[in-house]
């Protein structure tokens, strides 16, 4: 009548339910990793104050809200993290195996990126090398790679999806280990 047509959702397959369960481990990790991440920018902010003389409680600060993001985030994952519950299919496969073709460039270039900041800041900004602007480019520095190294893992999770959820399958199982 409007120029739309029925569709159906095509039957999940084995696959389907894979990529839903790499989702699960991937939601998983990030709710404490984002935590983690905060908690290293502000160790490696009160390693940078040491060195330079500078006031260390930004850093200190950085550090307790991290640990206490990422402990929630765990906490708050739990119920995910121990389930033994079949997880509902994912359809978005096409776009998981993009993912798995251009993470890897994604993260080499965020990398590149914001070491090329960090180094233009420390050069180009009128006090990019003073003692109190140091541990913030310290902090900065911690961003890129950790976050890359998040999403590597998740490129990981999504490239071994089968072996993965079958061998979670297998644990499942009653008596398994």
């Amino acid at each position: 009548m409007f120029g739309f047509t029925a569709t159906t959702r095509p039957e999940p397959t084995a696959d389907n339910y894979a990529l839903a369960y790499a989702h699960r481990r991937t939601w998983v990790m990030a709710s404490w990793m984002y935590g983690a991440i905060i908690a290293a920018s502000g160790a490696a902010y009160v390693l940078a104050s040491a060195v330079t003389g500078h006031d260390a409680g930004t850093g200190m600060g950085m550090i307790v809200f991290g640990a206490a993001m990422a402990a929630v985030g765990w906490l708050a994952s739990a119920p995910k993290r121990f389930t033994r519950k079949i997880p509902k299919p994912a359809m978005d496969v096409p776009r998981a195996e993009q993912a798995i073709r251009i993470n890897k460039g994604v993260v080499v270039a965020s990398n590149i990126v914001m070491a090329a900041i960090i180094l233009a800041a420390a050069v180009f900004a009128p006090r990019g090398t003073a003692p109190d602007v140091v541990p913030i480019l310290a902090a900065l520095s911690v961003w890129a790679p950790l976050l890359g190294f998040l999403i590597l893992r998740t490129t990981r999770f999504l490239s071994e999806r089968g072996p993965r959820y079958d061998l979670w399958l297998h644990d499942r199982k009653p008596g398994s280990r």
